[in-house]
């Protein structure tokens, strides 16, 4: 059994969806909300993404990636960011980033969409409901990967195109000097 994992990291609050690739059926859905602070919540955080991969195979990780343009504590996310991805690596577990704007239109079709927006088209298409954007971002997580695998059945033709462009190599264009 393929199983996606969605993580959407945030310092408050990260979602976290276990889902069966082949089906959908979400296995678990949380959010870690550490009360600590510093060195030992990145620590609890460490410790709950191991706790998450542990004992499971076939696991396929799906991180939202960093949001550029927001102010704010970056410092403590880029830590924060860092952890997850390194527990993962030391663990021999790959795992593909996917930007936040990418992640909102596959999701409803407007990279720019709201937490309102993301949680409406999650009730539209898949009646469900999670108390916490983060849990709804790491679902979306999930459903990525799963498409992203070609795991999802009659994919639309524009979410069909965000996978295709996300699955291109970015290439640099050279700068030609005059």
């Amino acid at each position: 059994m393929t199983i996606i994992l969605g993580i959407d990291p945030s310092l408050t609050s990260t979602g976290i969806c276990l889902m069966n690739g082949e089906t959908g059926e979400v296995g678990e859905t949380m959010a870690i909300a550490p009360s600590n602070a510093g060195m030992e919540r990145l620590a609890t955080f460490r410790q709950e993404i191991i706790n998450l991969i542990s004992m499971r195979s076939d696991i396929h990780v799906f991180i939202e990636g960093y949001s550029f343009g927001s102010g704010g504590k970056r410092e403590s996310m880029a830590e924060l960011g860092g952890v997850i991805r390194l527990t993962l690596y030391d663990h021999e577990i790959e795992f593909i980033e996917v930007p936040p704007k990418t992640l909102k239109k596959f999701a409803t079709g407007n990279g720019n969409s709201d937490k309102i927006q993301m949680g409406v088209t999650l009730m539209k298409e898949f009646s469900l409901e999670y108390p916490t954007s983060d849990q709804t971002d790491a679902f979306w997580l999930c459903q990525f990967g799963r498409a992203y695998h070609g795991l999802i059945l009659n994919l639309s033709k524009a979410r069909q195109e965000i996978i295709t462009d996300m699955k291109k190599p970015k290439v640099k264009k050279k700068k030609v000097q005059k």
